[in-house]
Parts: structure tokens; C-alpha cells; sequence
């Protein structure tokens, strides 16, 4: 069995609790307020602190994790980013604490956070995301199992992205996204269901055909509004795929990402 590997070049501060078989590569700073669990590997040039970080993780290198967010109403605390197991962090990678005592920023299981994609203070990742290249997420954003956000996106600030959802590259997410869905476009809209994604999951022809009822009523059909198809749906005796998509809907506050194509009542089409 592979044992604790320290770098002789690396520094770790005196309260920073390091489990076994733990690899710390050269020139590494591991600061205060620092949990490290078993098994993990940290490369060489990252700067760690105010984190706890479960099991098996890989950070490849020059990542910095739990340092200070970038908000100008932060004071100083010794606020945390809570990591947990099998997540993969790739080079130049940014992860900052969050901005009070009582939310800190986390991310889940098995993520994985590809080079300078960067997650602002305050923010909550669930389980299997990826984060590809260079993509933005801002303060306070919500991202739910199983999301993939492209490279170069940008996600606005209170943003809440639902499971199995996939944003394209090179957009910009300014509103809740709900799941199962794709988005594009500079300001994104929605451009149908995330039917590959879904079907890799094993979700069942009966599972996808469902959600593609529903998302046809809420945001293709102009007939009723959204409020009023919620209702519909919901007393339709929704699947629990369906449920999901209507609770995302109604529990929304900066509001949900627009269909680009809507079929009107008397055929004409929005584009």
C-alpha cells in the first residue's frame, strides 16, 4: 500500500489534518482550515485552505481551492469549501470559499472540473458534473446532478441549473435552466431535451417521452401560460420526472430559460 508522499518543498501548515496515502506534490501550500482525506493526490503549485475534501481526489496542478472569494462584501472569515470523494481537478482550476460561516461552497462526488473553469463563493454542485474548459460559474449558482456545462459558458450569479441539463459552448446562462434540458446562445435558450444524456442514464422510452410531453406544453405551446400549464401538468398525474420539471419551474426566483423556437395557437412560429 502506497503510503503518505509529502514533497519536501511543499508547505503545510501545523492544523492541517492530511489522511493516508495522501500525495502533496512540489511547491504546494496547504494553509489553515485544511481537511484532507485518504487517498487523495494534489499536484505540484496549488494553494489550498479553508477546505475539507473527502476521499481519493486528484488535483492535478496550480489549482486553487477555499482562498478568498472574490466579493466585495466578504470580511474575513474563516469560511470553507466542502469537497467530497473521487473528484478530478484539473490545471488552474478556482474554487473560493464561501462568503459567510453557515453556507459553505461545495461540490459533490465524482465531478470533474476541467482546466481554468472557475466556481465562485457560495456556490452548491451536486454529484457527476463537468465543468469543461474555461467555464464561469458566479456566486450563489446551484448546479444539480449530472449537469454539463460546456466550454467557455458563463453562468449568472443565483442561477439554479437542473439534473441532466447540458448548456453549449460558449453561452451565457442568465436564468434557471430546468432539468432534462439543452440550452445555447449568447443570452441561452432552450433548444430541446438533453435526450442523450438521459438515454446514457438508462432512463426508459416511456421516462423520455413523458418529459418531452411536458416540455412541449411549457415552453413551446403559447396557448396557456406557464402558471397555468404548471397547473395542468401537475394535476395530470405527472411521472416523478415530470413532478421534478414542475417543481423546478414553480420554485423559481430569477426566473426560467425561454424556448428559442414557440408555436403559437394559430400556427405562427417564434424563432
Amino acid at each position: 500500500m502506497q503510503e503518505t508522499n509529502i514533497h519536501p518543498s511543499a508547505i503545510i501548515d501545523s492544523s492541517a489534518k492530511i489522511g493516508k496515502n495522501v500525495q502533496i506534490g512540489p511547491y504546494t501550500i496547504i494553509g489553515k482550515n485544511v481537511e484532507i482525506g485518504e487517498g487523495t493526490k494534489i499536484g505540484p503549485y496549488c494553494v489550498i485552505e479553508n477546505t475539507k475534501m473527502g476521499k481519493n481526489n486528484e488535483l492535478i496542478g496550480s489549482a486553487f481551492i477555499g482562498v478568498k472569494p472574490q466579493d466585495l462584501s466578504y470580511k474575513d472569515l474563516d469560511s470553507r469549501v466542502i469537497m467530497g470523494d473521487n473528484n478530478k481537478i484539473r490545471e488552474n482550476v478556482t474554487i473560493h470559499r464561501a462568503t459567510s460561516l453557515e453556507t459553505p461552497t461545495t461540490i459533490g462526488n465524482n465531478c470533474l472540473l476541467m482546466a481554468n473553469s472557475h466556481v465562485a463563493h457560495d456556490c452548491v454542485l451536486g454529484n457527476n458534473i463537468i465543468l469543461v474548459n474555461n467555464c464561469g460559474v458566479a456566486g450563489h449558482v446551484h448546479i444539480c446532478d449530472n449537469a454539463i456545462l460546456s466550454g467557455m459558458t458563463a453562468v449568472h450569479q443565483f442561477v439554479r441549473i437542473g439534473r441532466f441539463s447540458m448548456l453549449s459552448g460558449l453561452s451565457g446562462l442568465p436564468l434557471d435552466m430546468p432539468p432534462f434540458c439543452r440550452a445555447t446562445g449568447t443570452r441561452a435558450k432552450l433548444v430541446g431535451l438533453n435526450t442523450v444524456g438521459l438515454r446514457r442514464a438508462g432512463w426508459t422510452r416511456e421516462q423520455i417521452s413523458a418529459v418531452k410531453n411536458a416540455y412541449k406544453k411549457l415552453f413551446l405551446d403559447t396557448t396557456h401560460t406557464m402558471k397555468e400549464t404548471l397547473d395542468i401538468l401537475e394535476k395530470d398525474n405527472p411521472t416523478a420526472e415530470v413532478k421534478e420539471l414542475i417543481d423546478f419551474c414553480r420554485n423559481t426566483k430569477r426566473g426560467i430559460t425561454s424556448a428559442r423556437m414557440r408555436v403559437h395557437s394559430d400556427g405562427e412560429i417564434d424563432e
